[in-house]
């Protein structure tokens, strides 16, 4: 029987909170597989497993999903749920089992082209939830940043384009509410992690402060060893991928550059779930 792979997940607050710099420094183990380069983990197989699975659970509904004929006869690209009501099994079910059985399959070939692999690595685009009802070996690391600083870098990182969840028909303000929303609940569901999940929560500020103690926290914790010094050596090389001129003015720049009532916004919604996690309103 083909084992899975136990999945190092990495969620976070959003982007730019220094996941790159986190994968990297996972990257540096041979014990740890994923696909290596510019953006790491970025080019996700688990999330694609995850997305396929979600689809055969998914209820079938004949207003707007493909049917048998068009699903099963119709392009090659279509996809969705079971195009019928199934009576033989239940897809939530079925759903979870696929995923464990798709990610059996591509830990076999994961361990093929990296033999020395102990874990996978990747950025998670869901909250890990259905990889523990899939039976899925699961390290979580949540990563943090204040957000005032993230709403920082991210206007800086793409001049106020159409990313980082932003429509072309969002204004300013519309795409600024909808980031403080969206911060909250995934702070939320940080906080509710269920305790039986093996999990670090780590904050930007303090990885990018201390790399070579957090590589070291994060090995002891792992069984892994990683250099951090690799990861430094290589920074002039991702040069492009900062928004600030150093490290440590990336950290509590909002003070300079976001607008008070913007600042005091974010804090007065996301003050009760930043606290705790050592953040300050000033």
């Amino acid at each position: 029987m083909v084992q899975m792979l136990p999945v190092i997940g990495v969620r976070l607050l959003d982007g730019r909170v220094g996941s790159t710099l986190l994968l990297q420094l996972l990257a540096t183990s041979d014990e740890v597989t994923l696909e290596r380069g510019y953006p790491e983990g970025e080019r996700r197989y688990l999330s694609y497993c995850i997305r396929l699975a979600q689809q055969v659970g998914t209820t079938w509904d004949p207003l707007i999903h493909p049917g048998v004929t068009e699903l099963l006869f119709g392009p090659a690209e279509r996809a969705g749920p079971l195009p019928f009501t199934p009576s033989l099994v239940e897809p939530a079910a079925l759903s979870r089992l696929m995923l464990a059985g798709m990610w059996a399959g591509v830990s076999q070939e994961l361990r093929r082209t990296s033999p020395t692999a102990r874990y996978y690595a990747e950025k998670l685009v869901r909250d890990g939830g259905m990889l523990v009802d899939s039976g899925i070996p699961l390290r979580l690391i949540d990563l943090v940043r204040d957000p005032r600083d993230v709403i920082c870098s991210i206007r800086a990182f793409t001049g106020g384009g159409a990313v980082f969840g932003r429509t072309d028909h969002q204004s300013d303000d519309e795409y600024f509410e909808r980031k403080i929303a969206d911060y909250r609940d995934r702070l939320q569901v940080m906080a509710v992690t269920p305790a039986e999940v093996d999990r670090v929560l780590l904050r930007y500020e303090d990885l990018v402060e201390d790399l070579g103690g957090w590589a070291d926290r994060l090995g002891a914790w792992l069984g892994l060893r990683l250099d951090a010094g690799s990861v430094l050596a290589g920074q002039a090389e991702r040069r492009h991928h900062m928004t600030s001129a150093t490290v440590a003015e990336s950290v509590g720049r909002w003070r300079q550059e976001l607008p008070a009532d913007q600042a005091r916004r974010i804090w007065d919604v996301l003050g009760p779930e930043l606290e705790p996690l050592g953040y300050t309103a000033d």
